[in-house]
């Protein structure tokens, strides 16, 4: 193998490589960049000057800056690798830097130390997902170490954005800016956080299920708890909780599962994963008169709401869960002439636009970009099976856009531990994962023209074959 070309097998790290690459995943998992506070705390701003320094200290990389698009209170860190061929559409690499909470009264250790033991790094983030941040970062720098004198084909832009696990405002302020708006020369792929994989497969992720959140309320007569009121606001929010909960439990069966089980993100049937249904929870009940700090318990009352967390897979339309909970209000609607009804809104804006879903395409034949990453992958001897991410992350955006997007986190053989207590990356998984981005960054950012030129040229051949196709009429 010559010293510019990429490597067919897993690069491997030497000792004191390794080490020094878990040294400094802890001090990053030592910052407690928690959504919801760090604007405030400054642990956002304390961790983004982190990742600027580490990316500042990797020569292959220029203008490594914070996007002025971006509050000052919450970064989002750039950095550039330049291309040979800056007009090409560019390999975007793109992590978030901000984590759940933790209940520390649930952990063995804390989880803002970064604990290393039995072969474990346990924190908050480990997995979800600052182990690609620094795995993105790490795999730069064995590569300008291993091969000083290769550059991309086409430029190579990395993001760390913060907000993902609240929204995406991070994302959203990149998508807003100008160097998204009117100096990129457009996206080829983009590449964003997967899941952990409990099998020797890696799992990849071509899209993700829509969430909704949908606010329910019903309306009905009131009076006093002593009488029979008919139709009541109460009686009619429970008949559409049930009509949900069924809902819920067919979607359940789907999967095969135990009714005593919780459902995590691992595969848990045979032919499906969570990503291939959709899942509903009712997650606020609310009804009563209220007096001051507690209830008129003699009291019916005139209103009564809840709350759904649905997530929409990809096998299903938007347009039929619409219409099923239209169906629902209407039959669970007493007699809405007299007031006694049943109504669905979305809570904010969490699905006005959300009404078509966004994937990309695992056609080899349509898409030469996901060829490319599955031949980079299968070169080093893995296995990979494309998946529906159950949650949600920041590709949806980019996917919304038409934008190419992969969601990919190289751990396997392990427990999936995302947001849990005692959350933590194997040693050797986190190793592992550098040295397959060393070849992967290599294999995408080695596709020259000729991949645009493929990639139009099958696009334009789908779509003039959707044309031909009477079925489409």
């Amino acid at each position: 193998m010559s010293s510019s070309s990429p490597s067919s097998s897993i690069i491997s790290l030497s000792f004191e490589e390794s080490e020094k690459a878990i040294s400094l995943f802890q001090e990053f998992l030592r910052f407690d960049t928690v959504s919801a506070t760090s604007p405030t705390t400054g642990a956002y701003k304390r961790c983004a000057a982190f990742l600027q320094t580490q990316l500042e200290s990797l020569p292959v990389l220029q203008n490594v800056h914070l996007l002025k698009e971006a509050p000052d209170h919450s970064p989002v860190v750039v950095a550039h690798w330049p291309g040979k061929d800056p007009s090409l559409p560019v390999l975007l690499l793109n992590s978030h830097y901000d984590v759940v909470p933790a209940d520390v009264s649930k952990w063995t250790v804390p989880p803002f130390d970064a604990v290393r033991k039995d072969g474990r790094i346990y924190g908050r983030g480990t997995q979800d997902m600052k182990c690609v941040c620094m795995q993105y970062i790490e795999a730069i720098r064995k590569i300008s170490n291993l091969y000083p004198e290769w550059q991309p084909e086409r430029s190579i832009y990395l993001t760390f954005v913060p907000d993902e696990e609240i929204g995406g405002s991070g994302m959203a302020a990149f998508l807003e800016s100008d160097l998204y708006k009117t100096e990129l020369p457009g996206i080829a792929l983009a590449l964003d956080e997967g899941l952990a994989s409990t099998t020797n497969v890696f799992d990849v992720f071509y899209g993700e299920r829509l969430p909704w959140w949908v606010e329910v309320e019903a309306t009905g007569p009131t009076g006093h708890g002593s009488r029979f009121i008919e139709n009541t606001a109460v009686e009619q929010i429970v008949e559409l909780s049930r009509k949900a909960l069924a809902f819920r439990t067919g979607q359940r069966d789907l999967l095969e599962m135990k009714h005593d089980e919780n459902c995590t993100h691992a595969v848990v049937a045979k032919n499906k994963t969570l990503g291939d249904v959709t899942s509903l929870n009712i997650t606020t009940l609310q009804a009563g008169m209220a007096v001051g700090d507690t209830f008129a318990f003699n009291v019916v009352p005139d209103t009564a709401k809840c709350t759904l967390d649905i997530r929409i897979s990809p096998h299903m339309e938007p347009q039929e869960m619409k219409d099923i909970l239209d169906t629902w209000c209407r039959e669970c609607s007493k007699a809405p002439e007299k007031g006694s009804q049943v109504t669905w809104k979305p809570v904010g804006d969490s699905n006005s636009n959300a009404m078509a879903h966004a994937t990309t395409d695992t056609d080899r034949k349509v898409n030469p970009w996901y060829a490319a990453f599955c031949d980079a992958l299968q070169s080093m001897g893995c296995e990979i099976s494309p998946q529906v991410f159950p949650a949600a992350t920041d590709s949806r955006f980019l996917r919304a856009l038409g934008i190419r997007a992969l969601g990919f986190s190289p751990m396997r053989n392990t427990e999936i531990l995302l947001h849990e207590h005692d959350e933590y990356i194997l040693e050797s998984n986190f190793i592992e994962g550098i040295g397959i981005f060393v070849n992967l960054i290599q294999s995408l950012g080695s596709q020259g023209q000729e991949m645009d030129r493929l990639t139009d040229k099958k696009r334009k051949a789908e779509t003039e074959e959707k044309k031909d196709d009477p079925s489409n009429d």
